[in-house]
């Protein structure tokens, strides 16, 4: 299920997307600089080979900071490189909440005098709504990669004519940017990818933000996967970890409210319902944090009518299961785990399937598909189920009932 955005809503209405667009055009559909008041025309073939030269040949390895570096390296340099990678370095801050407008003007201070500079609102902004991402200090102390980052993309379209369409502009840098956030890039002009850089992230979504989420940081990246790629493993087909992240952000918001409907569209992972579930969890924290999510979509999946297991729209999508085939299960084991043999007046127990619905092919289950189990013993059961070597064995009613026995027992 496509998630719709809000009604009115508009990318444009937000300073990055807007920014992003009028700069491209200018830098490379006019070949004309964007951020000085007078928009000068400029080589950017010749920029961008005197720039490798003094930023990448001549690679400062002393510990000063990056711009004291980029005010030796380019302090006799020619205008046309200042201007191009003063573009260059406004690309890698302009996006970021975290750096303030007066902070990203001061980059090209370092050559260009206040006259010189614009100054308005549409190119030098701060605030949240404004930008797509807080980075976080990885894309801080990264930056000397992060806009070598850039500059190869620049590099790699050159090929493109001047007039050329932004539209067709931005689909050709996502392209590059795509292959070098999921690919092994190859250098170009000079410009290399060595590491991770969140510039490529930052580049996909500024380039198409319907497609692309705003997330900036690889490990929010993996974690979010972590906690919830067991959510859609119908689409086990899909492979690419950017339309991965959308399926789950397709299945999970409806399930989720904030009162900023803006703010949920544009960030839905890090509103604050959704945040914590994810956020700051180590490799082991995300296994346990999925197994959680995967048992309360099956506790609290909705009674139905029909087919257990299908798809079903309310506000958004859960799967569908028998309520009345739990309820029979229930009373068939006394309400009582079978594996710990906890009881508790008829309270608390649920109902494990043991071919778990969210990965079996859509069938009709039947009371020897499920087995009750109290809540720690159907956690663990979840568990048993994730491990890679051994797992499919516990789908087996007598060797989980085992298995369970065995750690409850320790």
């Amino acid at each position: 299920m496509t998630v719709s955005p809000p009604p009115g809503f508009s990318w444009k209405r937000f300073k990055s997307y807007a920014a992003f667009d009028g700069m491209i055009r200018a830098l490379i559909s006019e070949r004309k600089s964007w951020l000085l008041k007078t928009p000068e025309p400029i080589n950017l073939e010749a920029a961008l080979a005197e720039i490798r030269e003094r930023f990448i040949d001549a690679y400062d390895e002393g510990q000063d900071s990056f711009d004291l570096k980029a005010q030796h390296q380019f302090a006799d340099a020619s205008r046309n490189a200042k201007i191009v990678f003063s573009h260059a370095e406004y690309l890698w801050a302009m996006h970021s909440f975290i750096i303030t407008k007066a902070t990203k003007r001061s980059f090209a201070l370092r050559w260009f005098t206040d006259e010189e500079l614009r100054d308005d609102g549409d190119a030098y902004f701060d605030g949240s709504s404004n930008s797509i991402a807080n980075p976080g200090p990885y894309y801080q102390t990264n930056k000397y990669n992060e806009v070598r980052a850039i500059l190869r993309i620049f590099s790699l379209i050159l090929e493109k004519d001047t007039g050329t369409p932004v539209e067709e502009l931005k689909e050709s840098i996502a392209v590059h940017a795509y292959r070098a956030l999921h690919g092994t890039p190859k250098p170009v002009n000079g410009f290399e990818v060595t590491q991770y850089c969140g510039i490529h992230a930052a580049l996909l979504h500024l380039c198409d933000p319907e497609e692309y989420e705003s997330i900036i940081s690889k490990s929010h990246r993996e974690s979010i996967l972590g906690v919830f790629s067991t959510m859609i493993t119908e689409a086990d087909d899909v492979t690419c970890p950017e339309e991965q992240i959308k399926l789950i952000r397709e299945r999970l918001y409806d399930d989720y409210e904030h009162d900023d409907p803006d703010y949920k569209y544009r960030w839905f992972f890090y509103i604050p319902p959704v945040k914590p579930l994810w956020i700051g969890k180590d490799k082991r924290e995300q296994i346990f944090a999925s197994i959680q999510r995967e048992i309360e979509d099956e506790v609290n999946a909705l009674p139905p009518e029909d087919d257990e297991g299908e798809l079903i729209e309310t506000k958004g999508m859960r799967l569908q299961r028998s309520a009345a085939l739990v309820k029979s299960v229930k009373e068939r084991d006394n309400q009582t785990c079978r594996a710990c043999e906890f009881h508790f007046k008829g309270q608390i127990v649920q109902a494990h399937h043991l071919d778990p619905l969210a990965e079996r092919e859509r069938r009709k289950s039947t009371p020897d598909d499920l087995v009750t189990l109290c809540p720690n013993c159907h956690y663990l059961a979840h568990y048993l189920l994730r491990q890679k070597k051994t797992g499919e064995r516990y789908k087996k009613l007598e060797l989980l009932l085992s298995e369970l026995r065995s750690l409850t027992r320790e």
